[in-house]
């Protein structure tokens, strides 16, 4: 427009100065193929180089231009006719009062078959700047919907330049300025004072965005401007303007603030700088009213212009030379801080963009609702301590536009929940390509507000783990480390040594078992003071097409574990076990691979990890680990106390199979385990299998037995102990099955109860152990459900004491037995042996030999069976009574003789009978003397008819002895005892018959009763 409006003052000057006669008809021919009218021109001579012109009126197709008071001053017109060319370096001055401009349809129209190749433009030669005044400039714009009141128009408020280079000028759209301009145009350097009025500027720019709307629906969609598809200025204007305020739109923000900028442009090193501010600024928007950016202080930012090194931050090797640089820009942002507090409502709406699921929803305000109260809103901050710097290369699409900032701190202060993300030296571009070092703090802590406040139930925010209880007080999340993009479309992050993970007081609790019927449940709970998870070296994470985690050595540390677990079953007394430990800790000595590929389930790639070779070693301890039982309300049986307990385990893993190696040191008690668990496959079920070995001195495993089983004081045992234990668990056929063989030796054993003693023990047995448990269906009736079966195998046990001393004396004692004891669950007991013990059968084959009295006893046979007869018999050879009687010396009883005797036993239904024992003296017999023995003088005097019983036994030599035993199942034993010999005082033989009758069991229970009481008083003070 200005280049037509000059052409046009050019015309007129030539026509005023060379033929003045023409008229406005005249004009008018002239510029007829231009499309020009001239509808008014007032024409003044002032001189040749000096034009005036008080109004001017031009018609241009539709549109029409009016200029008021128009000027025009030229440096040598003359010469300017004679080079046939106009620069604008030969104008000295241009002044208007206004210029009004009205523009019609056909503007647009041809602006569209126009293309956005720069037009023509005159050279300015910064040594002779014109001096412009252009006042006030008015473009009307065409009308383009008839149901538009008015029009729009776009405005430029006094447009000057001085001969000093001063540039000033305001721009506005309906009435909305959109920018203003003040500049200085020297020769070395231009300097721009600009300002823009956000809030106003944007309804400028929204408004010309709505005009160009309609624009673009009536001009340029067009059918006459369908063959032209060359992109045109105003179509690039209304995209670059639609790109800008969508957005804006859709989020309905509204945008205020004052922009001030100066700038400088270095015309001789081609550099730019240029220092904004934005001051009073707010972004908000009506869809989300409580969240929006309005910093108290000014918003500060720098840009430059210039030559800058290039050098890639992200490449492991910069192979460019140091002197490479490329041109670009640079904005530096000042630091800054900002703080605010969005409301329920704007979280809710949150959420409700992220999560469409009504349960989750749910679940997330549940935790919500934990984490902040309904009277306070969280706190959110953002924290710049130092500039920000971005760089955006110009004209070299080979380097990526970047940005660096040194810290920044991202705060949420949501009450219960405090988080604070600090990131250092974060430096990103376009190319996807980031890096930065992070620390991020996060605590939950449910007394943060109010010390009564509940801790935070986890049973809410996941319901899916089914449980009564599972809350903890206080957790607190401390990660720091690094995060870079190597390459395209992956992440890496390391995870540095100091970070560590604490929990306080978790609380668990459920209860598992039939809870419709309440036969059986089990009631646990669990509570731990404070649980801590720390590392020992790096660990690293890589995203892109597989997950690929490198875990560190860890260690996860514990304290003050209490447990608790209570049985309840119909008919049968509560079991309750207790268990405390001070301290735990479990430490994973080196690193753990992980990967998980995105086509794969999460099985699949536990699967395909249980396949991949790994190694480790574990350490577990255990500090004050207490266990007890309590048997419905009667007093607790400890079952473990141990002050340290350490584990060193070493894990081979590879194609399934998980190899362990423990070594167990129970305070003083050491023993070890191997152990394979091969995991469940297409192939073969879950299988356990292993083995565990002890060996130490017995005294030692006293000692710690000692903690939890009271034993007499007047006890010792002595000797050495080897335990070994191989076991096999599988699942197969819907079916468990468990398998243990143990080999246990004792040597070189002694001990003592009281006054009982032996040494020289040795014990060795050979056992196998089977247990399996068939599972039912669900639904299957009582009669048809199967229970577990077991089954312990002893066929080579043998014990041997070289001397024992039990009031007799007994020597080279030797027992092997076959031992094999069944459990069917199945089976009903039918016998108070099969009730006591809980076994169903049993078949065990004894047999025993030692030396004693100066004779031998044998065991030649014992069977017993629970679910079938069972018989025995014992032999004594040789037994003398005279060693009897030096062994258990009897006040005032002399007597000699060796003995013989058997004594048969059958056991049926767990009911004992002897019947046919004898002991009877071999020929010649002996000798009985008895004088001054306190119980025969005291029946003596009792039982005055017996006088010459106790006148034989004075000094008796007997040739015969014998005596029988039986005993029926009830307990009713009969003695019978005869004698038959010559006494010293008598002449005739002597024939001596005795008879005794007695219930052993009763006599034997009475016998215990002080035994009883004995132990319960020892029990208490204990």
């Amino acid at each position: 427009m200005v280049f037509i409006l000059l052409c046009t003052v050019g015309l007129v000057w030539a026509i005023i100065e060379h033929a003045k006669p023409l008229t406005v008809k005249l004009l008018n021919n002239l510029l007829a193929d231009n499309h020009i009218e001239v509808l008014n021109f007032d024409a003044e001579y002032v001189s040749l180089n000096h034009i005036r012109i008080p109004r001017l009126i031009l018609k241009i197709e539709d549109s029409h231009i009016a200029v008021q008071e128009f000027n025009l001053e030229l440096r040598d017109s003359i010469q300017m006719l004679r080079n046939q060319q106009f620069n604008a370096d030969d104008i000295v001055s241009i002044d208007t009062q206004s210029v009004y401009v009205d523009l019609g349809e056909s503007f647009f129209i041809r602006q569209s078959q126009q293309t956005e190749e720069s037009p023509t433009t005159l050279s300015l030669n910064l040594t002779k700047l014109p001096t412009v005044n252009l006042g006030q400039i008015d473009i009307r714009l065409p009308a383009l919907n008839d149901n538009l009141a008015t029009k729009h128009r776009l405005a430029m408020d006094n447009l000057t330049l001085s001969k000093a280079g001063e540039l000033d000028t305001l721009w506005r759209f309906d009435d909305y300025p959109l920018f203003s301009v003040n500049a200085t145009l020297g020769k070395q350097a231009w300097e721009f004072d600009t300002q823009v009025d956000l809030g106003l500027s944007y309804q400028g720019l929204e408004s010309l965005q709505q005009y160009l709307n309609v624009l673009n629906d009536t001009q340029f969609s067009s059918p006459q401007n369908e063959p032209n598809n060359n992109p045109n200025l105003l179509k690039g204007l209304h995209s670059q303007l639609s790109a800008i305020l969508q957005p804006i739109n859709e989020q309905q923000l509204t945008i205020e603030g004052q922009w001030r900028a100066h700038t400088t442009l270095d015309l001789v090193s081609a550099t730019l700088s240029s220092q904004q501010s934005i001051s009073d600024f707010s972004l908000r928007s009506a869809r989300w009213p409580s969240v929006y950016f309005a910093p108290k202080n000014p918003i500060n930012f720098m840009l430059a212009m210039n030559q800058f090194p290039v050098r890639d931050l992200f490449a492991a090797n910069d192979t460019q030379a140091e002197t490479s640089t490329f041109l670009g820009l640079t904005v530096n942002l000042a630091p800054f801080e900002y703080q605010l507090a969005p409301n329920k409502a704007d979280f809710e709406q949150f959420i409700d963009l992220l999560v469409k699921d009504t349960s989750t929803h749910a679940q997330i305000d549940n935790v919500l609702a934990q984490l902040s109260p309904a009277n306070k809103q969280p706190q959110l901050s953002i924290n710049v301590p130092e500039p920000i710097e971005v760089r955006l290369p110009l004209n070299n699409n080979a380097i990526a536009p970047s940005v660096s900032i040194p810290k920044i701190r991202l705060a949420l202060d949501g009450h219960h929940l405090q988080s604070l993300l600090t990131l250092h030296h974060l430096q990103a571009n376009t190319n996807q390509q980031w890096r930065s070092q992070f620390e991020w703090n996060i605590e939950l802590n449910s007394t943060k507000i109010d010390n009564n406040t509940p801790a935070f139930d986890l049973t809410s925010w996941m319901p899916e783990l089914e449980i009564e209880q599972f809350s903890l007080e206080k957790a607190a999340l401390n990660l720091n480390g690094g995060m870079n993009t190597p390459q395209a479309d992956s992440i890496a992050i390391s995870i540095n040594p100091s970070s560590t993970l604490a929990l306080d007081k978790i609380i668990y609790s459920d209860q598992q078992g039939d809870k419709s019927t309440h036969k059986i449940q089990k009631n646990i709970g669990v509570q731990l003071a404070h649980l801590t998870l720390s590392l020992g070296q790096s660990s690293t994470i890589n995203l892109q097409q597989n997950i690929e985690i490198n875990l560190a050595p860890f260690s996860l540390v514990a304290r003050e574990f209490i447990g608790q677990q209570l049985v309840n079953q119909t008919g049968v007394k509560s079991v309750t076990t207790y268990a405390t430990a001070k301290n735990a800790s479990i430490n994973v000595e080196q690193p753990t691979l992980l990967s998980i590929n995105d086509q794969e389930t999460a099985a699949q790639a536990l699967q395909r990890w249980l396949q991949s070779p790994a190694t480790n070693n574990v350490t577990w301890k255990i500090n004050q680990l207490d266990a007890a039982k309590q048997i419905g309300k009667n007093r607790k049986q400890p079952l473990v106390a141990l002050n340290n307990v350490t584990v060193n385990q070493a894990l081979n893993l590879s194609k399934g199979l998980l190899v362990g190696s423990e070594q167990w040191q129970l305070d003083t008690l050491a023993l070890s385990s191997y152990h394979l668990l091969k995991f469940a496959d297409e192939k073969s079920p879950l299988s356990l299998a292993g083995q565990w070995t002890f060996d130490s001195d017995i005294d030692t495993a006293l000692a710690t037995l000692r903690k939890v089983q009271p034993l007499p004081t007047n006890f010792s045992l002595h000797g050495h102990s080897r335990l070994i234990a191989g076991f096999a668990l599988s699942e197969l056929n819907n079916a468990s099955q468990f398998e243990m063989k143990i080999q246990q030796q004792l040597s070189s054993l002694s001990g003592r109860l009281a006054d009982k003693s032996f040494i020289g023990g040795d014990v060795f047995a050979q056992c196998q152990f089977n247990w399996q448990q068939q599972y039912d269906k669900p639904g299957t009736p009582i009669a048809d459900q199967h229970f577990p079966q077991s089954k312990l195998v002893c066929p080579q046990t043998a014990i041997s004491v070289e001397k024992a001393n039990v009031g007799i004396l007994l020597t080279n004692l030797n027992m092997n037995a076959n031992i094999e004891l069944n459990k069917d669950g199945n089976k009903v007991p039918t016998n108070w042996l099969q009730q006591f013990t809980g076994l169903s059968e049993t078949n065990v084959s004894l047999t025993a030999s030692g030396d004693m009295l100066d004779g031998r006893f044998l065991l030649p046979e014992f069977v017993l069976k629970l679910h079938e007869k069972s018989h025995g018999y014992m032999l004594l050879q040789g037994l003398s009574l005279a060693t009897l009687l030096e062994e258990q010396p009897q006040v005032g009883v002399k007597a000699s003789g060796i003995f013989d005797g058997v004594l048969p036993a059958e056991i049926v239904d767990g009911q004992v009978t002897i019947a046919g024992g004898k002991l009877a003296a071999r020929s010649p017999g002996g000798l009985i003397e008895v004088a001054g023995n306190p119980a025969m003088d005291q029946l003596a005097l009792s039982q005055p008819y017996l006088e010459l019983v106790f006148t034989a036994l004075e000094h008796l030599n007997y040739t015969e002895l014998a005596s029988t035993f039986d005993m029926t199942p009830n307990g009713d034993a009969s003695i019978y005892v005869g004698v038959k010999g010559k006494s010293r005082d008598i002449e005739r033989p002597v024939h001596i018959n005795y008879d005794h009758q007695e219930n052993l069991i009763q006599l034997y229970k009475s016998t215990q009763i002080g035994n009883q009481l004995q132990n319960k008083i020892e029990t208490k003070v204990q």
